[in-house]
């Protein structure tokens, strides 16, 4: 059994229990990611970890088609019982390899991202890529209804090789209400993952401003990757600078993210789109309210005034408004939000679900 993503790190922190399982079901698992600080820790898990070259910056095509060579040489050599993949390019690439040799294919789309929000000749390409190697699946993934519709609607994949599936899942013992801490200062509000752009994070600084400027006691912690690999990068430079006002603070990635939601009140995700967001997720297993915004993956999570609020995407006052709401709730009726998310999370998200559907997949297409 092959997993391969564009980074070690996604495979260590987002799939460390379906290695777990598969190798409790007898199968030998083996990673194929480039190599990054995480790589080494794979074993850890029990697995084997083999390296892929791969420019997760570069968008073209012709450049990339290396790594089907790659893939092909991994494919031939393992001969696994079936292939799985993570991120685009590993979705693209590693099923046209997988195809060539016969090797089942299960592929997982966790966001249509940035290519899918813009225009231009990266989304055709991207949407020209897909059409062309995803009826080579014998099942895609999907974490959202909306990307699923989007891809049938599109013809990038057929509707009957499609499964609709909560994302990687939460681990609910590890992400509990139970280590929360009590916050004697300022309200927190909590944006975690990628230092993005596409993530709303200028309108959310903005915003955070506006309520500092406008007297409220509230500060905003930032939490994620830095100078990543993406055309909406924040430079770490901008990062620097936002963090030098007295209400922000920028904490970088962490390997503990239970540790940092346990000492928030609120997660904020002012996201322009979602495959299916895993900080919403996160938060809700440890029982906190969110805001985000009204867009595909995050309206899959929240349930405005139910397990948090709702707001617009790209607008600053929108987003002023509910994190707003937020600050002004009494405690009795945050809490209670936080409870339903918790619940929306233990119903419907748990990470039992997804290897159970994963492993599911894995006999109905290698008849093992």
């Amino acid at each position: 059994m092959t997993l391969s993503a564009n980074t070690s790190w996604y495979l260590y922190n987002f799939r460390a229990s379906t290695i777990g399982r598969l190798l409790a079901e007898g199968y030998r698992v083996v990673c194929l990611s480039p190599e990054d600080d995480y790589s080494a820790r794979l074993p850890e898990l029990g697995c084997e970890w083999q390296p892929i070259r791969m420019d997760n910056q570069g968008s073209n095509p012709i450049k990339d088609i290396g790594l089907v060579v790659q893939f092909w040489r991994h494919y031939r050599r393992l001969r696994p019982v079936a292939a799985l993949h993570f991120t685009i390019k590993n979705n693209v690439y590693g099923t046209w390899a997988a195809r060539i040799l016969g090797i089942p294919v299960i592929n997982n789309v966790s966001g249509l991202g940035t290519a899918f929000i813009r225009t231009g000749p990266v989304a055709w390409i991207v949407r020209l890529l897909y059409k062309t190697s995803q009826p080579l699946a014998q099942r895609v993934f999907c974490q959202n209804a909306e990307d699923m519709q989007l891809l049938i609607n599109n013809n990038l994949v057929p509707n009957d090789r499609l499964v609709l599936l909560p994302g990687s899942g939460v681990n609910l013992e590890r992400f509990n209400p139970v280590i929360r801490q009590a916050n004697h200062g300022p309200f927190r509000f909590l944006y975690a993952g990628r230092m993005l752009a596409d993530k709303g994070l200028h309108e959310l600084v903005e915003a955070i401003t506006q309520l500092h400027l406008g007297g409220e006691k509230a500060v905003l912690w930032l939490c994620g990757f830095a100078g990543v690999s993406n055309v909406s990068a924040i430079t770490e430079s901008q990062l620097e600078s936002w963090a030098n006002e007295p209400f922000i603070e920028w904490l970088g990635p962490t390997d503990a993210m239970e540790e940092v939601l346990a000492q928030v009140d609120c997660v904020v995700l002012p996201s322009y789109r979602e495959g299916l967001p895993r900080s919403l997720l996160e938060a809700g297993a440890m029982g906190l309210p969110s805001v985000a915004t009204d867009v595909p993956g995050c309206r899959h999570v929240i349930t405005d005034g139910e397990n948090g609020f709702l707001c617009e995407a790209r607008s600053v006052e929108s987003l002023v408004q509910a994190l707003t709401k937020m600050l002004h709730l009494p405690v009795h009726e945050r809490e209670a939000m936080g409870g339903a998310a918790r619940k929306n999370v233990e119903e419907n998200f748990s990470e039992q679900v997804v290897v159970d559907a994963t492993l599911k997949a894995i006999r109905e297409v290698s008849k093992h």
